[in-house]
């Protein structure tokens, strides 16, 4: 960890190289870096220690699998999420038909 000292050092050399007109800029944009590095950081965290979560990844991913075969939606080669759209979209066709059915038996 670096001292009170150090820093003072750091931000003197900084500001004499950068000018006082970027310094602040500089110094958002590197906040900014490191949210995004603790963000992804805990994102892998939270994976690794968390045990089970692969496999219920694994188990959803299945789960899908099995209702788009079900529903005639081929899955090779496709992402848990393309096959989760493929299924909205033909439930959605379905459900659009089954309206149309019940609208022209009314009349």
């Amino acid at each position: 960890m670096l001292g009170w000292q150090e820093i003072i050092l750091i931000l003197a050399i900084l500001l004499l190289i950068i000018g006082p007109s970027k310094l602040p800029e500089i110094a958002k944009e590197l906040g900014k870096a490191v949210r995004e590095f603790r963000k992804a950081s805990e994102g892998i965290s939270e994976t690794v220690t968390t045990p089970g979560i692969i496999e219920q990844k694994d188990d959803e991913r299945k789960a899908i699998v099995n209702i788009a075969t079900k529903l005639g939606v081929l899955t090779e080669g496709k992402t848990t999420e393309q096959i989760t759209k493929e299924i909205t979209t033909k439930i959605e066709k379905s459900e659009e038909r089954i309206t149309k059915t019940n609208q022209n038996e009314v009349k």
